[in-house]
């Protein structure tokens, strides 16, 4: 039984540990890496990154971001038509004293083990709070989707206009 839009999307939500982040570097020159993220309950993406990474300085710089989380190539029925979600987002700093930055850095900590305790201890770790403002979901050929609504988790079908 082949699963629902809203069921692919929250496994890929769930399953995918990394995003991809592409960034405009300060000459406004596209550049790409990737970072482990936890999400909130409204959807917005948190990254704890060193800011001796150049994504870091790219997002202080220019704090609009896209991002994309994609099914693993071994997991692929088709290699033209991998399961994905891309967001447009907009980059903002957590400091260490908001009230958000321990349970966001815990919530790390649980998903990806002992290495965050060390990297908090790290001054120049910054965590940032990636927030949607829009998204699209592509599970397949003719299988892609508008995300919409809160969190961005209702689905649009894209089809051919009528």
């Amino acid at each position: 039984m082949s699963k629902s839009p809203q069921e692919a999307l929250g496994q890929l939500l769930v399953q995918a540990q990394t995003l991809q982040l592409a960034t405009l570097d300060a000459s406004a020159e596209p550049a790409i890496s990737y970072a482990p993220y936890v999400q909130d309950g409204v959807g917005n993406f948190y990254i704890f990154v060193s800011q001796l990474a150049s994504h870091t300085q790219d997002l202080l710089r220019h704090p609009s971001v896209a991002v994309m989380l994609i099914a693993d190539e071994q997991d692929a029925r088709q290699i033209f038509a991998r399961t994905r979600a891309t967001y447009q987002c907009v980059a903002e700093t957590v400091a260490r004293d908001d009230a958000q930055f321990p349970p966001v850095l815990d919530a790390m900590q649980e998903r990806f083990g002992e290495v965050v305790s060390v990297l908090r201890g790290l001054g120049d770790f910054m965590l940032f709070r990636l927030k949607p403002k829009s998204g699209r979901f592509v599970m397949g050929f003719g299988q892609a989707f508008v995300l919409g609504g809160e969190g961005l988790r209702e689905l649009q079908h894209i089809g051919p206009e009528k």
